[in-house]
Order: C-alpha cells, then sequence, then structure tokens
C-alpha cells in the first residue's frame, strides 16, 4: 500500500488528490480555516533518493496572513518562529513544511494544519500581540537608551497606594536653575477663557 492509500484510508476516504505539476500534489483534506477556507497542503515528492515527502503550504500561510496582519517587527518575527519551534515545522523562503515517511502522512499532516491555524490566527489576536509588543519594545527601548537616567519599574509615588503605581521612574538629575540662582517650579495656571491648566514657571528662593 502506498503513502497515499493509506492517506486516504486514514481519512476514511474523506480526502482527494490533484496534482498540480510533476511532483507535486495537492491534498484536499477537510481541514479548514476559521474563516472556513480550507487549509492549504501540497505533497512533494521525495528528491535527492530520500524516502521523505515534504509537506508544504507553497507559501499561501504567510501569503493570505500578510492580507491583514504584517511581519514587520523583531517581536512578531519572534511570536512566529516560536509557534514554528513548538510544532516542529520549519520555513525557507515563505513555505512552511515539515518532511515525513510515506507511512507518517497522517500524523504529520495533521501536525501541519495545525501549525497553519495557529500561524493564520494571528491576525485575529493582533491587538493583545500590538500591547504586549508595544509594552516590550519600550522596555527594550528604555534599557538600551535611557539607562542613563537610573530607570525603576512599578514604582509607587505614594507607598501603600497601589493604584497609583506608575510604569517608570527616571531620575533625570537636579531641577534647572534660572540665571538668578533660583529654582524653577512648575505651577499650573488658568488662562482667560480656557479650561486647560498649562505649566508655567514661578521661583522661590534656594535654602
Amino acid at each position: 500500500m502506498t503513502g497515499m492509500e493509506l492517506l486516504r484510508q486514514q481519512f476514511n476516504g474523506h480526502v482527494a488528490f490533484r496534482e498540480r505539476r510533476p511532483g507535486v500534489v495537492q491534498v484536499l483534506a477537510p481541514l479548514f480555516h476559521e474563516d472556513g477556507d480550507m487549509v492549504d497542503i501540497f505533497i512533494d515528492e521525495p528528491r535527492n533518493g530520500s524516502n521523505r515527502v515534504r509537506i508544504s503550504d507553497h507559501g499561501m500561510t504567510l501569503m493570505r496572513l500578510t492580507y491583514n496582519y504584517d511581519l514587520d517587527t523583531e517581536n512578531k518575527l519572534r511570536i512566529f518562529n516560536r509557534i514554528l519551534a513548538e510544532n516542529r515545522i520549519s520555513e525557507q523562503d515563505g513555505r512552511l513544511y515539515i518532511e515525513a515517511e510515506p507511512e507518517r502522512l497522517y500524523p504529520a499532516i495533521l501536525q501541519f494544519a495545525q501549525t497553519v491555524a495557529k500561524v493564520s490566527s494571528m491576525q485575529f489576536f493582533k491587538r493583545e500581540v500590538i500591547q504586549s509588543l508595544f509594552y516590550e519594545q519600550l522596555a527594550e527601548f528604555i534599557e538600551e537608551r535611557l539607562a542613563e537616567f537610573n530607570p525603576r519599574a512599578r514604582v509607587l509615588p505614594i507607598p501603600d497606594h497601589d493604584e497609583y503605581e506608575v510604569d517608570y521612574q527616571f531620575y533625570a538629575g537636579p531641577r534647572p536653575h534660572n540665571e538668578r540662582g533660583r529654582q524653577a517650579v512648575p505651577v499650573a495656571r488658568r488662562l482667560p477663557g480656557k479650561r486647560r491648566a498649562v505649566p508655567r514657571a514661578r521661583t522661590r528662593g534656594m535654602r
């Protein structure tokens, strides 16, 4: 029994094969994306004398994902690569793939389809990802660019009041002085006809 015949049996006949070009067969199986589209799965015949076949998407997953979501930051790529690594899927020139012996096609295809679904779903949780990535990028920026200001994370300006916690505190050095040797202290004043308070500098003597 060939690998294709075994695969058809394991899918209980609910699978079809369509040759796309010599050496490349598309697998039409009941495996779908969340929007109902069928997962693109292709089987490439063994090459260079190997007995392992390659299960691939021929670049369709990333092409589909980039319609609504770009892998345009290091953190997004880190998440993408983590999904692949956790599911033992490889990527080459935008193509996702896994290699397996012909008798192992069925579990390998299920594993591959599950990974494709995870990658494709990145577009649906993009808000959560972006929010998480923002704080990661902020932390990296502060560590790399603002270290001279001795940043402290999660500071309580008022002890024992968690509701006033601030993300970061920086030490910017002594307060600036004006030309008279007095310290400038920001206060709020109200402009005529305006409701918004704006800063104004006044001076007080130094002790």
